[in-house]
């Protein structure tokens, strides 16, 4: 049997009760977040998105809020994303969220850097296959759910409803830089799927 493989997984993860603490300690990727998160309520209710801004403040970063990524990421909504990073001259994003808070993240990221429109860049159905001609922002995750592992990888799944495509879309490059996950954020998740 044959078990080649490559591995390489830049990511910086931070793990364990309480982690969230942390992240005010730690070095960012830059000086001025997009703080992106779902457009539902609990990471308001529960008080992540207040405890973020806190740690974000602690390492001397300047932060504006993205709330608008819903369930099933759509280009639209990435775009405008993009184009609010852009005009707010953020240099990194900070996802705080489940697989597609930090799944848009990774697209967000590319179009933040590059020009164009995202299906340019996607490879499969009516995309253009054009590679990325610059880096995207760097991205740190701090994880709300467990299972989709986003936090650990650089790729995710967006919609697009002018075409009716749900393509995977993503690069190496676009892998966050750093981690955060704190079991203590994932309490109010059912059990069940936390075992998922």
């Amino acid at each position: 049997m044959n078990m080649n493989f490559h591995f390489n997984n830049p990511t910086n993860l931070i793990f364990g009760r309480g982690s969230l603490n942390e992240l005010g300690s730690l070095p960012m990727p830059g000086k001025k977040a997009l703080v992106l998160i779902s457009d539902g309520k609990s990471t308001r209710e529960n008080g992540y998105l207040d405890r973020t801004l806190e740690q974000l403040e602690k390492a001397g970063v300047e932060t504006v809020l993205f709330d608008k990524i819903m369930e099933n990421p759509i280009k639209d909504v990435i775009m405008e994303g993009a184009s609010f990073a852009r005009e707010n001259q953020c240099d990194f994003i900070v996802a705080l969220g489940g697989g597609a808070v930090i799944d848009a993240s990774a697209a967000i990221a590319a179009m933040a850097a590059n020009e164009g429109d995202l299906w340019d860049y996607v490879f499969g159905g009516t995309g253009k296959c054009k590679p990325l001609e610059k880096k995207g922002l760097p991205i740190v995750a701090v994880a709300t759910t467990s299972g989709t592992g986003s936090e650990m990888n650089g790729f995710g799944v967006i919609s697009n409803l002018e075409t009716k495509e749900k393509i995977g879309f993503g690069h190496p490059e676009l892998t966050p830089v750093l981690a955060v996950v704190d079991p203590e954020l994932m309490t109010t998740v059912p059990p069940k799927y936390t075992a998922y």
